[in-house]
């Protein structure tokens, strides 16, 4: 799955929100202060899941500040890997592609009908959460003026 958007905000201020959230995360989970940076692992439980496959390994696999940031989790009954490539148009404008690689690792079958309809319900996802990300931004930029 991957899909596209154009955002009113810098790639440094999208970049440096996404090291935050990030950063923030790293130190919920681990308690620790934690340097992110490419080959950093750490392990979380899942929100969503319950039993075998609730355990995730976090692996920062390519960070480029501005530019990229790249990503596995590994589950015992799934890996998936996550992209974002952020693109500069201009001063205050990117366009961010994200990429979501999903790949069953388990003895169950997943039908193809409800891993389309999980790759339709990501992309929508991502793209409400581009938008708030891009509000999020401009509401701050408004602030600080």
């Amino acid at each position: 799955m991957k899909i596209s958007m154009e955002l009113n905000v810098s790639d440094k201020e999208f970049y440096d929100l996404m090291m935050k959230s990030l950063k923030e995360e790293v130190k919920n989970v681990t308690k620790k202060n934690l340097e992110l940076k490419e080959g950093l692992k750490y392990k979380k439980k899942s929100a969503q899941r319950k039993g075998i496959g609730s355990e995730i390994t976090v692996h920062i696999k390519r960070l480029i500040p501005n530019t990229l940031y790249e990503a596995t989790f590994v589950t015992a009954i799934d890996h998936t890997t996550i992209s974002y490539k952020i693109e500069s148009l201009n001063e205050s404008k990117i366009k961010v592609t994200y990429e979501e690689i999903y790949e069953n690792v388990s003895s169950k079958e997943i039908p193809a009908w409800k891993q389309k309809m999980a790759e339709k319900q990501s992309a929508k996802k991502s793209k409400k959460m581009f938008k708030e990300v891009e509000k999020f931004i401009l509401n701050e930029r408004n602030n600080k003026n």
